[in-house]
């Protein structure tokens, strides 16, 4: 499994109900899932910890089969950025 890094640009801070959001970007058995995910924190938490607990949200809704995602297969061209992902 790879998971796409979540960078600062993709991470956005919902001050209405205080959480972070990103749509998680994971690889896995020729297939790209997409997964929208929110974690809670104050708006002065480092992205950086916002990003890791959000890449953590989507490894656990992978595993458990979480039906809110999207699917696609694998292209070509997803394999020629593969660089921009690391391993899981």
């Amino acid at each position: 499994m790879q998971i796409k890094t979540v960078t600062p640009e993709t991470i956005r801070y919902n001050s209405a109900n205080n959480m972070f959001e990103a749509i998680v970007e994971l690889k896995a058995a020729g297939s790209v899932y997409h997964y929208p995910c929110a974690v809670e924190g104050p708006l002065m938490m480092p992205l950086a910890m916002a990003g890791f607990k959000l890449t953590q949200q989507a490894k656990q809704r992978h595993a458990s089969g979480d039906s809110l995602r999207t699917r696609r297969i694998e292209t070509a061209e997803d394999k020629a950025t593969a660089p921009q992902l690391r391993a899981a």
